[in-house]
């Protein structure tokens, strides 16, 4: 079980895998902030897990969180690649 400061911690040292595990945290709050981070991060690894989350968390606010985190993602993806 993680917290909302151990969750800041993951996103400020990029750890897409831990905040990738903190998605299955049963605190929703957690959970929230952790697809949040995961969307900030744009790492392209966060989509299938924050597609999961987006249609299958019994809370609404987790699922409103990764489908934003979702949006962030593939925006920032699709920049890099118009990018290129």
């Amino acid at each position: 079980m993680a917290t909302i400061d151990e969750v800041d911690t993951m996103r400020d040292a990029r750890d897409v895998d831990g905040l990738i595990r903190a998605l299955a945290d049963p605190d929703e709050f957690v959970r929230s902030q952790a697809a949040l981070s995961l969307g900030t991060l744009a790492d392209p690894k966060a989509q299938e897990p924050l597609t999961k989350v987006r249609d299958e968390d019994p809370s609404a606010s987790v699922r409103e969180a990764a489908a934003t985190a979702y949006k962030w993602v593939v925006g920032r993806l699709r920049e890099i690649e118009a990018a290129r």
